[in-house]
């Protein structure tokens, strides 16, 4: 089944890569915030920086599409009620409409909650139009760190923490963060359906992720007082962000303890996402890993992050 996400245009980098890293297709289509291919998968629900996804209908020639429209057969796609949505152009929504109108052969708007929401997208001198299949609701700005029972003001925004996940390119197995620290990516690896581990050599953290991770009923979880340079089992795959500043509590100075981390977990995965602070030279620290890819992300004035996916060389 083909397939289109509208990815987000603020940080389409990190939506087109998270995107292919769990799709994984043989071959891709990109037309600006749209990412067009094959699969028959789906993991639209667990998608943190895709808008929507679409199942595709049909592309054409801006000159074409009224043929084209009158040519489609909507009765194949059509459900119960209908909605017609033209992005940046909604001048011609109601001509569209009209013309599926005559060929469903029960037909029925509904412009608020129709079963059958079709979009047309413009793209150049092309016309994409999909039905929409999955909406992102959003439903990780409910996990952010202020609305957890223990804060923790450095954790990361649910939806970076969903994203660096999916960037492993697993879709399940077991997953550790060896620098946890109140459980934000653990919380967001638990509701996708890791088994989850969290190590952490703050005591006070290991508490609080443990609190962080009931509230939210994750239950796969092992959370232990642990260093991170010495990672004991083999994982599916290691994400996590890596302390940094004179408040972070480390069991060494920090580039002993990023240099000592990284040859630690090449022998204990094949997949990790590692957000570094952008003032770091994560290049000294990554030994025989393999970069697979890097994005810059802006947090505030004074910091952003390195997200750097590794696998092994």
């Amino acid at each position: 089944m083909k397939q289109i996400f509208e990815l987000s245009k603020k940080d389409l980098e990190i939506s087109k890569f998270e995107v292919l890293s769990l799709y994984n297709p043989k071959k891709h289509e990109l037309l600006d915030d749209l990412l067009i291919f094959d699969s028959k998968d789906d993991f639209s629900k667990r998608l943190a920086y895709t808008k929507n996804v679409y199942e595709f209908v049909f592309e054409c020639n801006n000159k074409e599409i009224d043929e084209t429209i009158k040519s489609f057969d909507w009765n194949m796609i059509y459900n119960k009620s209908f909605s017609v949505r033209f992005i940046d152009n909604t001048d011609r929504e109601r001509k569209i409409a009209g013309l599926i109108f005559d060929i469903i052969k029960t037909p029925k708007v509904d412009l608020r909650n129709a079963s059958t929401k079709i979009v047309f997208f413009r793209k150049k001198d092309k016309i994409i139009c999909g039905v929409l299949k999955h909406e992102n609701d959003n439903e990780f700005l409910k996990r952010r760190a202020h609305m957890r029972p223990q804060l923790h003001p450095t954790s990361l925004h649910p939806q970076l923490a969903i994203a660096c996940i999916n960037m492993t390119g697993k879709t399940d197995g077991t997953l550790l963060d060896p620098f946890c620290g109140s459980g934000g990516i653990l919380i967001e690896a638990g509701i996708i359906g890791f088994k989850t581990t969290g190590y952490d050599i703050d005591r006070i953290m290991v508490n609080r992720s443990r609190i962080n991770l009931d509230y939210y009923k994750i239950k796969d979880y092992n959370i232990t007082l642990h260093d991170a340079t010495k990672i004991k089992d083999r994982f599916d795959c290691i994400v996590t962000d890596l302390p940094y500043g004179r408040n972070s509590k480390l069991s060494s100075e920090i580039e002993v303890l990023y240099r000592e981390f990284l040859k630690s977990a090449y022998e204990s995965t094949d997949s990790a996402v590692v957000l570094f602070p952008d003032f770091t030279d994560y290049k000294k620290f990554i030994g025989k890993w393999k970069v697979k890819s890097v994005f810059d992300y802006y947090l505030h004035k004074s910091l952003s992050k390195k997200i750097v996916v590794l696998e092994k060389g």
